[in-house]
């Protein structure tokens, strides 16, 4: 039997969390196949090892759990390596569900991990993730103890420092009480 062609859909990235998930991010145009397929094969020195997808979540990152990776060095032992499916795997482009272009990327999405700083307040916290809510995106960080969200909006943000992390807001009074 002659060896299945590959084509390579995305890359892993770094290990996410503890419990062996991975960000992933995979070419638009194959995500629809990697969703729709329970298997994808990753490349491990010159072998394609297939692994069994377990679930897959995430707004602006892809997180991935593949079944038996199950701590973090397992997951680590797999970042930064082509993801690959079949060409059998590969959803002809005849039969593909065309959608209208729809921007799944969170516009602030890459603001996790920032620190959010207020003009008046200074330091509020680390932004622990971007959420997409109905209005517009939040900021969902914890402050003093507890879970807060802010608004991230053009009339909010005065600057964004991308080489030290840091965004720079113009807060309403009362948004963190």
């Amino acid at each position: 039997m002659a060896e299945p062609n590959y084509i390579v859909i995305g890359r892993t990235r770094k290990a996410h969390g503890l419990t062996g998930e991975l960000k992933v991010s995979v070419e638009e145009r194959f995500l629809e196949d990697f969703l729709k397929n329970e298997r994808i094969f990753i490349e491990i020195k010159t072998a394609k090892i297939p692994y069994f997808i377990d679930k897959v979540r995430g707004g602006g990152d892809i997180i991935l759990k593949l079944e038996d990776v199950d701590d973090r060095d397992a997951a680590i032992a797999l970042q930064s390596r082509d993801i690959l499916l079949r060409e059998q795997d590969i959803i002809p482009d005849h039969l593909r569900e065309f959608e209208p272009e729809t921007e799944d990327e969170l516009q602030y999405g890459f603001l996790e991990g920032y620190t959010l700083i207020d003009q008046n307040l200074g330091t509020i916290a680390l932004i622990k993730e971007v959420l997409e809510m109905p209005q517009q995106e939040m900021a969902f960080m914890d402050f003093q103890g507890r879970e807060v969200l802010v608004p991230l909006n053009e009339q909010l943000i005065v600057s964004i420092d991308e080489t030290n992390k840091k965004l720079l807001m113009n807060l309403p009074d009362g948004l963190l009480d």
